[in-house]
């Protein structure tokens, strides 16, 4: 069993679109990384893309990142492939770390995969209705599988605005 660990340096890239010797420098420039971060890669045959990601320095959550480590949004894209539903919509929120990551498919079609900075749970929120919106998919008619730490009042604000809310560990 691999661990896993989170990041928000990362992105996808299609499987025949980019050669290895691009790797470094198409995510040194996505998020303005210098030559001291490491660029890996991921191939997710499950959705016909690579992963690059880099891990963050002075990360003080999570599993210590080392060679046998993989970023955690690798697991959720193999996850987010096993959901049953049409709509297939991921949210890991971390508090601690101010971070949520969202994925969301729509049949066999990756829509998005991606990070952002989420001071509480509002925000998290406010992004998965704004990726849902410009992908014109239905909130209602959508299951969130939901990983994070959040009370009853907040799952229910969650429940209010999709279909319905399952927790994931």
């Amino acid at each position: 069993m691999a661990d896993y660990s989170s990041t928000s340096l990362f992105t996808l890239i299609p499987q025949n679109f980019a050669r290895e010797d691009s790797y470094g420098p198409i995510l040194r420039e996505l998020f303005g990384l210098d030559e001291t971060y490491s660029v890996l890669n991921s191939e997710v045959p499950e959705w016909g893309t690579t992963l690059l990601y880099a891990w963050e320095k002075g990360q003080d959550f999570g599993i210590v990142p080392s060679s046998t480590v993989q970023p955690l949004v690798l697991k959720q894209l193999k996850d987010l492939r096993t959901i049953k539903e049409h709509n297939k919509l991921i949210m890991d929120f971390d508090s601690k770390a101010k971070r949520t990551t969202l994925l969301l498919a729509e049949g066999e079609k990756l829509i998005t995969a991606n990070s952002y900075h989420t001071v509480d749970l509002p925000s998290a929120i406010y992004y998965m209705l704004e990726i849902l919106r410009k992908s014109q998919i239905n909130p209602q008619q959508t299951t969130l599988h939901f990983s994070g730490k959040a009370d009853d009042k907040e799952l229910k604000t969650l429940r209010s605005y999709v279909k319905d809310v399952r927790l994931r560990m």
